[in-house]
């Protein structure tokens, strides 16, 4: 495994080994994954400088975004509300 995921090898699952495959997604991959919809999705990517758009093709780096999660301690809830963590 790349990078730190080989550190929580036992809390991950076959969803987040074939997730952890791509460096980037698109969108919907991104909505199925992290839960939030498709609005705060791209605002959150724009505010990160993960988005990438190529014509109508959209992209979002992995890897920048989750930093960006990670920063902001921004973690998907029940019911598609945001809350962060405290």
């Amino acid at each position: 495994m790349a990078g730190q995921a080989w550190k929580y090898s036992g809390e991950l699952d076959e969803r987040d080994l074939a997730f952890l495959q791509h460096e980037f997604i698109t969108v919907p991959m991104a909505i199925e994954y992290y839960g939030f919809s498709d609005r705060p999705i791209t605002r959150m990517a724009k505010e990160a400088g993960a988005f990438y758009k190529i014509g109508k093709m959209t992209r979002i780096n992995r890897n920048i975004f989750d930093a960006y999660l990670r920063a902001q301690r921004i973690v998907p809830r029940i019911g598609g509300k945001l809350c962060a963590k405290s």
